[in-house]
């Protein structure tokens, strides 16, 4: 092989591990809160999409069935950032301690979003929640420095505070 084809394939090579080993690039935003409710009843409003429009102001169900392997189109309008439509699927759904999906920009690997909610059952008949997106690849390390990753965390904790108010409110009504 000549010196110059060696060289072409050398660049290439170390192009190709420098975007894996990027693609591997990963930061997570995470809330916690703890609701005066079993998990079941927690479940039943973080599962039902359809019925964030009552209570989450931030997030909206667009459309798509809430199953494992199906796609949730849904609409996210947070704070200082300009709402955007997002298409995701399901990767988890079981009751009543863990629901996820996964969205992604573009092809894998490039910008993507693993969002989890995960019940804990606490000893003294409430909840904890635990609120948290992955986002990993390529794109990962210059998505997290835009302006609207800069209100994720605050995100985070305010639908985590709307969602407990709602469990709490219809837990009271019962």
């Amino acid at each position: 092989m000549s010196r110059a084809k060696r060289g072409v394939l050398g660049v290439a090579a170390a192009l190709a591990l420098g975007l894996g080993a990027a693609s591997f690039a990963s930061f997570q935003v995470r809330a916690d809160v703890i609701i005066d409710a079993p998990p079941e009843a927690v479940w039943a409003v973080v599962v039902d999409l359809p019925g964030h429009a009552r209570w989450n102001h931030q997030l909206r169900h667009l459309g798509g069935a809430v199953a494992v392997g199906e796609s949730v189109t849904l609409k996210l309008s947070a704070d200082g950032a300009e709402p955007y439509e997002f298409s995701a699927e399901v990767t988890h759904l079981d009751a009543p301690t863990h629901f996820a999906w996964l969205g992604r920009t573009g092809l894998p690997r490039v910008f993507d979003g693993h969002h989890h909610f995960e019940l804990e059952r606490l000893p003294d008949g409430k909840t904890k929640l635990v609120n948290r997106e992955r986002y990993s690849g390529v794109m990962a390390p210059v998505m997290q420095r835009l302006p609207m990753m800069a209100g994720a965390q605050a995100g985070f904790s305010t639908m985590n505070a709307e969602l407990a108010r709602e469990v709490e409110r219809r837990a009271r009504e019962r």
